[in-house]
C-alpha cells in the first residue's frame, strides 16, 4: 500500500473515531440534561477559552458517580461547590466518598451566615433502583458527628427523599464539630447526650428534625460572675450600679411576652426552637426567633446579636450554664435591668420613667405592664409605628394580657376593656380617651 493510501486510511480512521467520540459525547451530554423542573446541578466546562454551563440531572449524576466503571475515573478529582471543595475518592468497598475541609453549610433557618465545619465527609453506597445509603460525618475523628442516612430518588420529579439518624452521641462532640469558631471551644465543658432523626425531600422540601437531649450541662464559662453585674449608666435611674429587685406586674408581663415557659425550661425551649426552625424554612418568611429570657440575657451580656449559627450556639451554651450558676430569679432580674426598650432606653426602671411616667417599676398596673412588655420584640420599630398611628397596637398588647399569670379573671377583663381607650405618654399623638382607671395612674399601686 502506497504512503498516500496509508495517509488517507489513517485520516478516515481518525475521522471515524472523532465522529464516534462526538456522537458518544453528544449522547452523554443529552443524557445528563435535566428535565424541566427536575433537580439539577450546573456542570461547567471550558471549551476554546469559553466556560459552558450545563444543567445536569442529579439523578443521572448519582447513577454515574456510583457506577463501577466510572468510580476509578472519579478517584482523586475534586468538585467546587457552595460549601467548599470536595475531594472525591473511590473506596475499595465500592462506595464513593467526598471530603471537604473546611466546609461552610448554609442554614437560613439560623441566620444568613453559614455554619463553618472543619471537616465533612460524605460516603455513598448504591443500592440499585436509584436507592442509596451511607454516612455523613461532621468534624474530626474522634469527636465527629456521624449520621447514618438513606435516600431514594423519585425519577418522575428528580427529588430525593432523605432520612437520617444520629445515634446517641456525647453533646461535647456536637459542640466540637459545629463550634469550630467558638472562642470558648477549648475550655467549655459539656455533658449530656444527643440523638436525632431527620427527614427531608431535597432539594426544596422542608427539613423535619426530631432531637433527643439528656443530661445537658455546661461548665467552664464563668457565668457565676454575672451574679454581681454592675449595670451600665444607660440602664440606671440613679447612681446605684447594682441590680434592683422588681416585683409586681411588669415581671409577669415580660414572661408572658417573651418566654411563657420560663420557669419550666432548662435555659432553652426545644419545642419553640423546632417551631421556629419549621417557620424559618418557609419561602420569604421573616426569621422567627426562639430565644428564652436566659438566652436573651446571654446575648445582652456576652454574645452580641449577630445573626449566625455560631452565635446561636454560644448563646445556648451560656444560657444552660446560667441556669445552674444564677438560677431563675436572678436571671429574670438581670434581664429586667438590662433589656433594651427603644429610643436608647434600657432597663425596666428607666423604661417606666421614660415611656410611662412612673417612678417605681413595681407599681405599674397590668395594662401598662403588658404594653411595655409588648415592645420588647422590636422596641424601636413598635414605638415608631405606634407613634405614627397615635395608638397602641391593641392586638399585641391583648396577647400579652391574655398570657399573664397569675391574674384574676375580673382583673384581666377590666384591663382588656380599658385598652381601647388607653394611651401611654410615650406616644407623640394621644387619642381623645377616657381617663385610665386608678390602678393605671402613675401613682397607683396594683393589687396582687
Amino acid at each position: 500500500m502506497s504512503g498516500r493510501r496509508i495517509t488517507v486510511a489513517l485520516a478516515l480512521l481518525a475521522l471515524t473515531f472523532g465522529l464516534l467520540a462526538a456522537a458518544i459525547a453528544a449522547t452523554a451530554w443529552r443524557s445528563l440534561a435535566a428535565r424541566e423542573g427536575e433537580w439539577s446541578y450546573p456542570l461547567r466546562f471550558t471549551l476554546a477559552g469559553r466556560t459552558v454551563e450545563h444543567p445536569a440531572s442529579v439523578v443521572v449524576l448519582a447513577r454515574a458517580a456510583t457506577h463501577p466503571l466510572v468510580l476509578p475515573l472519579l478517584d482523586g478529582r475534586s468538585v467546587d461547590t457552595a460549601q467548599g471543595r470536595w475531594q472525591l475518592a473511590a473506596r475499595p468497598d465500592g462506595a464513593v466518598s467526598a471530603r471537604c475541609e473546611p466546609c461552610l453549610f448554609a442554614m437560613p433557618a439560623l441566620g444568613p451566615q453559614p455554619m463553618p465545619v472543619e471537616r465533612a465527609e460524605l460516603i455513598v453506597f448504591a443500592d440499585g433502583a436509584d436507592r442509596y445509603h451511607g454516612t455523613l460525618s461532621l468534624g474530626r475523628v474522634p469527636r465527629a458527628l456521624t449520621l447514618d442516612w438513606r435516600g431514594r430518588f423519585d425519577t418522575k420529579t428528580g427529588r430525593l427523599q432523605l432520612d437520617a439518624r444520629l445515634p446517641r452521641t456525647p453533646l461535647a462532640h456536637a459542640v466540637h464539630a459545629l463550634g469550630s469558631e467558638l472562642p470558648e471551644r477549648e475550655r467549655v465543658q459539656v455533658r449530656g447526650q444527643l440523638a436525632l432523626s431527620l427527614s427531608a425531600r431535597l432539594p426544596d422540601g422542608p427539613w423535619r428534625v426530631t432531637p433527643w437531649v439528656d443530661g445537658f450541662e455546661v461548665h467552664g464559662l464563668g457565668t457565676e460572675g454575672l451574679a454581681d453585674l454592675q449595670r451600665p449608666h444607660a440602664c440606671r435611674v440613679d447612681a446605684e450600679a447594682g441590680v434592683p429587685t422588681l416585683t409586681g406586674w411588669l415581671p409577669r408581663a415580660v414572661i408572658a411576652a417573651e418566654d411563657q415557659r420560663f420557669f419550666e425550661h432548662p435555659g432553652y425551649d426545644l419545642t419553640a426552637m423546632l417551631d421556629a426552625w419549621q417557620h424559618n424554612q418557609k419561602p420569604g418568611a421573616p426569621l422567627a426567633g426562639a430565644s428564652t429570657l436566659t438566652q436573651q440575657l446571654a446575648k445582652l451580656t456576652i454574645t452580641g446579636d449577630q445573626r449566625s449559627a455560631t452565635r446561636k450556639l454560644r448563646e445556648l451554651l451560656y444560657a444552660v450554664e446560667m441556669e445552674r450558676t444564677l438560677g431563675k430569679a436572678r436571671i429574670l432580674q438581670l434581664y429586667l435591668a438590662l433589656a433594651p426598650w427603644g429610643e436608647g432606653v434600657c432597663g425596666a426602671e428607666r423604661a417606666v420613667r421614660v415611656h410611662l411616667g412612673y417612678r417605681d417599676a413595681s407599681t405599674v398596673g397590668p395594662l401598662a405592664a403588658a404594653w411595655l412588655a409588648s415592645l420588647l420584640t422590636a422596641p424601636d420599630a413598635h414605638l415608631r409605628a405606634e407613634q405614627a398611628a397615635g395608638q397602641v397596637d391593641e392586638a399585641r398588647v391583648t396577647r400579652v394580657l391574655e398570657a399573664m399569670r397569675p391574674m384574676r379573671t375580673e382583673r384581666r377583663e377590666k384591663a382588656l376593656a380599658t385598652l381601647p381607650f388607653w394611651s401611654p405618654p410615650a406616644l407623640a399623638r394621644l387619642r381623645q380617651a377616657a381617663p385610665p382607671p386608678p390602678e393605671e395612674a402613675p401613682t397607683g399601686s396594683p393589687s396582687p
